[in-house]
């Protein structure tokens, strides 16, 4: 085996790495260039591996370095999701933009409804431009008496431009049929199935079955494989690998590289979508140093949920099973954000906390950590889930601070102060804390700052590597230096101006803090939107040090 240290083409001493996989050494750039086309296709700083137990994964073929650029990916696949849509917005056919107008601009060809008549994703064959086709030849009610969103079924075309797949790259096609489907937990006589197969039936009936028949008739074979066992396969890929983009947009997106991640509620890697040119491309960074060997891991599930939601979802959505740090520790790492204040008896009140027993047991029982009160795991998770609508109602209308105090009261009667559905709302309250024109009590200082520095706590443990919760942090350090900000400029006197140097270059470090934890997260909207956010704050806060004489302190 070749030392390290010897050049991959004249086993000379080399000095210069491959600057890509550093891994591989050279004399001489004229060596490097020579041994490219041996050395592109293992030019990667990671390995895929398989096991029994994990499945395909990621292992890191040398050290490391948080922020190092893993690797970066277009989609393979591009559509509106495969969810059905009946009412509201509904996604443009060329790029899934949500529209809002039935009246919109139609694709010429096949009149399905789009953005604008020079939508780009309407002439890409990897999104309308060739399924466009398969739609024109439907028999179905285009021009029928049907409503829109019975004419205009969007969950399928997902489906088409991937049996597509099979035409435009069959070497992808089969990279992607590689992927695990779970069909032995999606057979027939599970809900999931009976729901997939009304697509899959409408699917053939009205787009699969008029192609055959033209493919017959011009004796050209265009989609090779379209029968029903293929067609749940490629929704069960769909539903376990694919990423959403909400907010604008109404699309599913499939990375091949990424998908064979394996999850971790802690993860190692941070993961960032950039729209530039249209291309969806995602980025995977290690958001930690990872030693070489060690596996590369990212997260399925909302890293802002307990172990029990987690580990309920990730089963119900991916059939996985989470044995991580975080899922086998009661405590979550000491945050308690899964846990239950213990009423105790009436006689005797108690104070602890209740906790699952074995969190990595979905039917685990709760048991308190001060006395022997149990309870069972489907009645704490029906009380909790209970409690979780009740916040989703409160905030979906807008609330003010009455009415996320009055919540808030209300959970902290049930939970720990640090659980999962408080920590939401207490997020939503601080941005709204000390943010009137008018006087602001030292009461609501006072309650700002307390609630903040308990959230940045909890998310820094959470997410020591800022994988997931960057934007939280970001807000977090922003709202508590506006608040700073805000109670310097009342209390503030320029004769004793050195007396708040040491809270001057507190307020500094939120905000570097604020601006570091968004290092990464620039190429998203939100993470733009909240860097300018910062940015000004930034600019307002070095103008009154100079106003005020306070920059040089």
């Amino acid at each position: 085996m070749m030392s390290e240290n010897l050049c991959a083409v004249c086993n000379n001493p080399g000095e210069k790495k491959c600057p890509s996989c550093k891994v591989i050494h050279y004399c001489s750039l004229e060596h490097q260039k020579q041994h490219w086309d041996e050395h592109k296709n293992n030019c990667f700083c990671y390995e895929v591996q398989s096991s029994d137990v994990f499945g395909k994964h990621l292992i890191a073929r040398r050290d490391l370095e948080r922020g190092e650029v893993i690797f970066s990916e277009v989609p393979l696949l591009f559509g509106p999701k495969p969810t059905p849509i009946d009412n509201g917005p509904f996604p443009c056919v060329g790029c899934s933009q949500l529209l809002n107008q039935e009246t919109s601009d139609k694709c010429e060809a096949c009149l399905w409804p789009c953005c604008s008549k020079k939508c780009p994703g309407l002439g890409d064959n990897l999104r309308h431009g060739l399924e466009c086709k398969i739609l024109r030849l439907s028999k179905g009610g285009l021009n029928s008496n049907e409503s829109f969103y019975k004419k205009f079924r969007f969950d399928i075309l997902i489906v088409l431009r991937t049996l597509l797949l099979q035409k435009v790259d069959k070497e992808k096609w089969d990279e992607l049929m590689d992927l695990e489907a779970y069909l032995g937990k999606r057979g027939q006589g599970t809900k999931i199935h009976r729901i997939v197969d009304e697509k899959v039936k409408y699917l053939q009936e009205n787009y699969l079955n008029p192609l055959k028949s033209y493919e017959q008739e011009t004796k050209n074979n265009i989609i090779p494989m379209v029968d029903t066992k293929t067609l749940h396969k490629i929704y069960g890929i769909l539903d376990v690998h694919s990423t959403e983009l909400n907010g604008q947009m109404n699309a599913a997106l499939l990375y091949l590289k990424s998908s064979v991640i394996e999850h971790n509620c802690t993860p190692n890697t941070m993961q960032a979508i950039e729209n530039a040119d249209n291309k969806y491309r995602i980025i995977v960074r290690a958001s930690t140093n990872i030693k070489k060997g060690e596996k590369i891991t990212t997260m399925y599930t909302h890293i802002l949920w307990g172990t029990t939601a987690r580990r309920r979802n990730l089963w119900q959505k991916k059939y996985l099973q989470c044995f991580c740090d975080r899922c086998k520790d009661p405590t979550e790492f000491g945050t308690y954000f899964n846990a239950l204040k213990c009423m105790g008896t009436e006689k005797e009140p108690c104070g602890g906390s209740q906790l699952p027993s074995n969190p990595t047991d979905l039917n685990s029982v709760w048991n308190c950590d001060k006395c022997k009160i149990s309870l069972p795991n489907d009645d704490v998770m029906e009380f909790v889930n209970h409690l979780g609508n009740e916040v989703d109602k409160v905030l979906a209308k807008d609330a003010g601070v009455k009415d996320l105090e009055d919540i808030l009261k209300k959970l902290l009667v049930f939970l720990h102060p640090n659980h999962y559905h408080v920590y939401t709302v207490k997020h939503s309250l601080v941005q709204l804390y000390a943010r009137s024109e008018g006087d602001v009590s030292d009461e609501e200082f006072t309650k700002k700052f307390e609630m903040c520095q308990d959230l940045i706590g909890i998310t820094k443990k959470l997410d020591p590597g800022n994988a997931r919760l960057s934007i939280y942090l970001a807000v977090l350090q922003n709202e508590l230096f506006l608040g700073k900000f805000s109670l310097l400029q009342k209390r503030f006197n320029k004769e004793s101006k050195d007396v708040f140097k040491e809270e001057v270059d507190a307020m500094r470090k939120m905000l570097e803090e604020a601006s570091d934890a968004l290092k990464y997260e620039i190429g998203s909207l939100t993470g733009q939107k909240m860097n300018e956010v910062i940015c000004l704050n930034k600019v307002k806060f070095i103008g009154w040090m100079k106003e005020n004489g306070m920059v040089d302190l």
